[in-house]
């Protein structure tokens, strides 16, 4: 697991990936389509405030990161949220970092996608009246006090 998460790292962050234009794209089995732009969004269950207090409460920012004032820019979690409200395929996105700041956030970054894999079944997302699986974007901000 620690060797994937840093090949995962590394290859995100040498550039944003890109948000995909089309409508669809192809999920892991080739006849389930994955929404990027659904007639209804995937929702958390208790809605946007129960999704940043579960977040809050969850993701733990690690101590050196705070003491070394690393700056990771703007961090998005990307996933999908599937026809039946489970999370699954969780990556994460973020400006380029240099080799010392890459390996001082890496905990942070296990800790979101733990975080993420972890979140209960959500209301999936809708097209046509129909549950559908949707590919989400959720932005992480990180606030230290």
């Amino acid at each position: 697991m620690k060797h994937f998460v840093k090949t995962l790292l590394v290859g995100v962050s040498t550039a944003f990936v890109l948000l995909m234009l089309n409508s669809t794209a192809h999920c892991q089995s080739a006849d389930q389509k994955v929404y990027t732009v659904p007639e209804v969004q995937p929702e958390f269950p208790g809605g946007y405030t129960a999704l940043s207090r579960y977040l809050a409460e969850t993701i733990k920012v690690p101590g050196s990161m705070v003491r070394k004032h690393y700056d990771t820019g703007p961090i998005a979690a990307k996933f999908i949220v599937t026809d039946i409200g489970y999370i699954q395929d969780v990556r994460i996105t973020m400006k380029p970092l240099d080799k010392k700041t890459l390996k001082g956030v890496q905990s942070y970054i296990t800790n979101i996608i733990a975080a993420i894999e972890k979140m209960p079944r959500w209301q999936p997302g809708k097209v046509g009246g129909k549950d559908v699986a949707v590919f989400y974007t959720l932005p992480i901000e990180i606030t230290i006090q």
